[in-house]
C-alpha cells in the first residue's frame, strides 16, 4: 500500500452491509431529486399545454392595429414571431323570423357568420381546433362553426362549395357603420341592417369545435375562418397582431418600446382573459397573455413573478435540506463508529489530511455507485406513476404525459453529489480532529456521558419498566447519535407536512372555478318563463340524472356595516358609497332557488347551519353563499369572504323589479363557499343567497322560472336530450339551449388528474419519509450491535433487550413527531405566505397531515426497530462482543 486513501477501497469492499446502508441513504436522496423534478416538469408541461389551448401560444397581442404598422411589428428586433388576422367581413345566412324577434325581443335582426382571414403563425398561436376536416390552407377555403350549421338553408358539409356575401353591419336608423371591437366582434344591436360588399365562393374544409368560452351571442354570430397569408397589407384595415417575443424578460417594456416605435398614442393595455370577449378600445388595444407568461415566471405583474420564485427557491431549499440530513446521517453515524480505526491510522503516522482524504473518497466513491441508480430509481418510480395515471384514467388523462428532460437528470446528479460531498465534510473534518489517543481510547464507539450523570426518570420506569429506564438513559447518554437520528427522521416529516400544504394550495389555485351541469334551457320569450309541463318532461328523460328549475331575482339588500370584511372593503370601496342607518345598501346581491334539488346538493357544502326546508320557508330562511375569488390590480389572487354573516343573521332584502313590496326579512339559516352547481368559489362579487320556491315566490311575488339546469347520467353527448332540446327550440324560437357537456368532461378531466397527480406527489413523499427512517434507525441499531452484546452479557434477557429497543424507537418516534409536526406546520404557513401576492387564502392548521406525520413516525419507527431486531437476536453475544460493527 502507496497510500493511506487506498485503504478506501478496502473498506467498502469489507464493510459491505455498512457501505450498503449509506449508498441506499444516497439512492433516496437522488430519487428524491429525480421524482420531484420530473413531477415538477410534467405537470408545468401539462398546465402549459393546457393554458395554450385555452389561451393561445403568444405573449402579446395588438388589435386594432393600422395596416402600415404591421410590417414594422414583424420587424422588430424584440419579435420572433407574429401572426396576424384580419376581418373579412360579415355574411348574413338567415334573417331571424318576425316571430322569433317577437317571442325574444332581444334577438339579433340576422345570424352572421364573422369570416376572418388567419395566416398560418395566427392558426398556430390561437390554436384553432378542428373537430372535423382540417384548417383552411389557400384563400377559397373556409373552415366554419359546427354549432352554426343548423342556421344554414342547406346544412354544408365537407367539400361542399358555400357562395357567401361578406359586407358591413350597419345601425339602421342613421346608416352609420356600426362600431365592433375585440376579438369577438359578437354583440348586435336592436336596430341595425346590413350591406353587402363583395361575393366570394369557399370550399369548406373543416369544421371548428365549440370554444371553452363560448358566450351566449354565438347563437347569432358564428365565427369562420379562412386563409389569408397576409403577404400584401392593406393600409386602410385594421388588423390583429399577435406576437411571440424572442425573450419573455421585461416583456412589458419591450412592447411599450414598440408601441413609441410606431407613435401610437391612445391605447389600452390589459390581460387576455378571454380570447373573444368584448373590449371598448381607444385607439388599440394591447393585450399580455399572463394567464401563460405566468407559468414562464414572467407575468406583467411583477409581485406574482417574485412570490412564484420565492416559493419554488424555498421548496428546492427543503428538498436539498432533506438529502443533506440523510447523506449526512449515514456518514456521521459511520464515522463515529470508527474512531477507534481512524485513532490506529493517526497512531501509525496518518496526517489530519490524509484521513480527510480517506472519508471524503469514500463518499466519491459511493456516489459513483448510489447517483446512477437513484437517477434510474427516481425515473422508474415516475414511470409507474404515470402508467397508473394513464390506467386509471380509462381514457380521461391521454393528454398527461412525463417529461424526462437531460437537464433534470443532470441537476439531479449534480445536486446529488453536490449534497454528498457537503454531507460528507462535516463528518471528515470530524474523524481528522480527533487525538490518536481520544479515538483509540473510545473503542470504535461514540464518546458517551457516564451512565451515573445521566437523571433518572421515576414516570418513564413506573409506566415502562426498568427496561423503559434503560432506553432513556440510552438516549440521553448518546446525545450526539440521538440528535443526528432524531435530525434525519425530523426532516422526512417535514417534508411530509410541507407538501400537504403546498398540494392543498395548489389544489385551491386549480378549483377556481367550474360547473356541474351538462345542460342548460333558458326562454327568453316575452313571458320569460318555462312552461312546468317542460320540465316535467325533462325529468322523464332516461339520460337525466337530475333537473334544476332555477330563478333569479337581483336584490336590493341593507349590509351592516360590522358584517361587511374589511380587507374586502379595501379593495372594493367604491361599492359601499350609499350608506343608511342600518348599514349599506348594496345592489350587487341575487336570491336564487334551484328547487327542492339544489338545496339537497347544497347539503355537503355547507361550512355552518343546516338546510331544514320548513323551517326556511316558516322563517324566510336562505343559506348564505359569501366567499368569492377575485384579483386584484397587482396580479394577486385573493380567496375570502365578502361579509361575516352567521347563521341566525337577518338580512333586510327587497326585491328591484318593482313588485310593490318594501323591504323583507331574511334569516340566514346556513352558510356555503359554493353554489350548488358550482365547483369552485364565485369569480363575480356577488353576494348570493339560496333559498326555497316558496321563499323565492314569497319574495318576488312570482313562482315563475326562466332556466333549468341539467345534469346528465354520462359524461358523453346523449341524442335524447339534444333532440328533444332542439325540438322545443323549433316549437318555440323563444327557448335557447346550451351544450357544456364537453366543458363538463374536461373539467372532470383536470379534476381527476390532479388528484391523482397530487396523490401521486404525496405518495413520492411517504414512500421516501418511511424509506429515510427506516434506513437511519436500521442503521443506529445495527451498528449497536456490540453494546447489545454486552447488555446480554451482563444479565439481561433476549426479551428484556427487545423490550428496550422497541422503546427506544417508540421514544424517537415520539420526540420526531412532536417535533416535525411543529415545524412542518410552520414551514408549510410560511410557503403559502410566500405565495400571497399570488393566491391569498386562509391558512388552517394542516391536522390532517400532522396527525398522519405522527401516527407515520410512530409506526415506521416501530418497523425500523423490528426488521433489524431478529438479526440481532440471531447473532451470538461473543461474536457480536468481537465484531467491529
Amino acid at each position: 500500500m502507496n497510500r493511506y486513501t487506498q485503504l478506501t477501497g478496502k473498506y467498502i469492499r469489507g464493510q459491505k452491509k455498512r457501505s450498503i446502508l449509506t449508498i441506499f441513504g444516497i439512492i433516496l436522496s437522488v430519487t428524491l431529486l429525480t421524482s420531484v423534478a420530473t413531477i415538477g416538469m410534467s405537470y408545468r408541461d401539462k398546465v402549459i399545454r393546457q393554458t395554450v389551448q385555452s389561451f393561445g401560444d403568444y405573449h402579446v397581442s395588438f388589435n386594432g392595429m393600422e395596416g402600415d404598422a404591421v410590417a414594422n411589428i414583424q420587424q422588430q428586433a424584440a419579435v420572433q414571431a407574429a401572426g396576424v388576422i384580419s376581418r373579412e367581413g360579415y355574411a348574413v345566412i338567415q334573417k331571424t323570423s318576425e316571430k322569433e324577434r317577437s317571442e325574444n325581443p332581444f334577438a339579433s335582426a340576422y345570424r352572421y357568420l364573422n369570416v376572418k382571414g388567419y395566416d398560418e403563425e395566427a392558426m398556430r398561436m390561437l390554436q384553432v381546433q378542428v373537430e372535423e376536416g382540417r384548417l383552411p390552407q389557400a384563400s377559397d377555403e373556409i373552415i366554419l362553426s359546427s354549432w352554426g350549421l343548423s342556421s344554414f338553408a342547406t346544412k354544408p358539409k365537407l367539400g361542399d362549395r358555400v357562395s357567401l356575401t361578406l359586407g358591413i353591419r350597419k345601425v339602421a336608423s342613421t346608416g352609420e357603420i356600426r362600431p365592433i371591437s375585440g376579438m369577438g366582434d359578437f354583440g348586435w344591436g336592436v336596430d341595425e341592417a346590413f350591406e353587402g360588399q363583395t361575393k366570394r365562393e369557399f370550399t369548406v374544409v373543416g369544421f371548428m369545435k365549440p370554444a371553452s368560452n363560448q358566450s351566449w351571442s354565438s347563437s347569432f354570430i358564428y365565427p369562420a375562418i379562412t386563409f389569408n397569408d397576409h403577404k400584401t397589407i392593406d393600409k386602410n384595415r385594421t388588423y390583429f397582431v399577435y406576437v411571440q417575443m424572442k425573450s419573455l424578460d421585461r416583456i412589458k417594456d419591450k412592447t411599450e418600446s414598440i408601441l413609441t416605435s410606431l407613435h401610437l398614442q391612445s391605447t389600452e393595455q390589459g390581460s387576455a382573459l378571454e380570447l373573444n370577449r368584448e373590449s371598448t378600445v381607444k385607439s388599440v388595444r394591447v393585450e399580455y397573455n399572463n394567464e401563460l407568461l405566468k407559468l414562464y415566471g414572467k407575468s406583467t405583474y411583477g409581485s406574482v413573478n417574485a412570490s412564484t420564485s420565492l416559493a419554488f427557491a424555498a421548496i428546492v431549499v427543503i428538498i436539498l435540506l432533506s438529502t443533506i440530513a440523510v447523506i449526512y446521517n449515514t456518514f456521521h453515524i459511520s464515522v463515529l463508529e470508527r474512531m477507534s480505526q481512524f485513532g490506529i491510522l493517526r497512531c501509525i503516522g496518518a496526517t489530519p489530511a490524509q484521513i480527510r482524504k480517506i472519508v471524503m473518497r469514500e463518499a466519491v466513491l459511493l456516489s459513483v455507485f448510489g447517483i446512477p441508480i437513484g437517477l434510474l430509481l427516481g425515473t422508474l418510480f415516475m414511470k409507474a406513476l404515470f402508467y397508473s395515471i394513464s390506467f386509471l384514467s380509462l381514457g380521461f388523462l391521454n393528454d398527461m404525459r412525463m417529461v424526462v428532460s437531460p437537464l433534470v437528470l443532470l441537476g439531479a446528479a449534480a445536486l446529488g453529489f453536490i449534497t454528498v460531498i457537503f454531507s460528507a465534510t462535516g463528518p471528515a473534518r470530524q474523524a481528522a480532529s480527533v487525538t490518536p489517543l481520544e479515538a483509540v481510547k473510545s473503542t470504535g464507539t461514540t464518546k458517551v456521558e457516564p451512565v451515573t450523570s445521566v437523571k433518572k426518570s421515576d414516570w418513564v420506569k413506573w409506566i415502562f419498566g426498568i427496561e423503559g429506564q434503560f432506553a432513556r438513559r440510552n438516549l440521553q447518554r448518546n446525545k450526539r447519535r440521538f440528535r443526528i437520528t432524531a435530525f434525519s427522521m425530523i426532516i422526512s416529516l417535514v417534508l411530509l407536512i410541507v407538501f400537504s400544504g403546498l398540494v392543498d394550495l395548489l389544489r385551491q389555485q386549480a378549483s377556481q372555478s367550474g360547473i356541474r351541469y351538462s345542460y342548460s334551457l333558458q326562454y327568453e320569450g316575452s313571458s320569460k318563463q318555462i312552461d312546468p309541463t317542460v320540465f316535467e318532461e325533462i325529468v322523464k328523460l332516461d339520460a337525466v340524472k337530475q333537473a334544476y328549475p332555477f330563478s333569479n331575482e337581483q336584490v336590493m339588500a341593507i349590509i351592516p356595516k360590522d358584517k361587511v370584511n374589511p380587507t374586502y372593503y379595501e379593495l372594493m370601496s367604491d361599492m359601499f358609497v350609499v350608506e343608511t342607518e342600518q348599514g349599506y345598501r348594496m345592489s350587487n346581491n341575487f336570491l336564487q332557488s334551484f328547487g327542492e334539488n339544489g338545496l339537497d346538493d347544497l347539503k355537503p357544502k355547507l361550512t355552518s347551519g343546516a338546510i331544514d326546508k320548513e323551517q326556511m320557508n316558516r322563517k324566510n330562511g336562505v343559506i348564505l353563499i359569501q366567499k368569492i375569488s377575485m384579483m386584484t390590480e397587482s396580479g394577486k389572487r385573493l380567496i375570502l369572504d365578502q361579509t361575516h354573516f352567521q347563521v341566525g343573521d337577518e338580512i333586510q332584502i327587497r326585491t328591484m323589479n318593482g313588485n310593490g313590496q318594501g323591504y323583507q326579512t331574511v334569516t340566514v339559516m346556513g352558510i356555503a363557499d359554493q353554489g350548488p352547481l358550482s365547483t369552485g368559489y364565485s369569480e363575480s362579487a356577488v353576494l348570493g343567497m339560496v333559498t326555497t320556491p316558496e321563499v323565492m315566490a314569497k319574495i318576488s311575488g312570482s313562482d315563475a322560472y326562466s332556466r333549468i339546469f341539467i345534469q346528465a347520467k354520462s359524461d358523453q353527448p346523449d341524442d335524447s336530450i339534444l333532440n328533444y332540446l332542439q325540438t322545443l327550440v323549433q316549437k318555440d324560437a323563444g327557448y335557447n339551449y346550451m351544450d357544456r357537456v364537453s366543458e363538463l368532461l374536461q373539467a372532470k378531466n383536470d379534476a381527476m388528474t390532479a388528484s391523482i397527480f397530487f396523490y401521486g406527489f404525496i405518495g413520492v413523499i411517504i414512500l421516501i419519509a418511511f424509506l429515510n427512517i427506516i434506513n437511519t434507525v436500521s442503521t443506529n441499531l445495527i451498528l449497536r450491535t456490540k453494546e447489545f452484546a454486552v447488555l446480554k452479557a451482563i444479565g439481561m434477557t433476549q426479551r428484556d433487550v427487545s423490550k428496550m429497543i422497541l422503546l427506544e424507537g417508540l421514544f424517537y418516534g415520539l420526540f420526531s413527531g412532536i417535533s416535525g409536526i411543529l415545524i412542518g406546520a410552520a414551514l408549510s404557513y410560511g410557503i403559502q405566505f410566500l405565495y400571497q401576492n399570488t393566491l391569498d387564502t386562509a391558512w388552517g392548521i394542516p391536522w390532517t397531515s400532522m396527525g398522519l406525520a405522527l401516527f407515520g413516525a410512530l409506526f415506521t419507527t416501530f418497523l425500523a426497530t423490528m426488521l433489524p431486531m431478529r438479526r440481532l437476536n440471531r447473532v451470538p453475544i461473543v461474536q457480536a462482543l468481537r465484531a467491529e460493527e
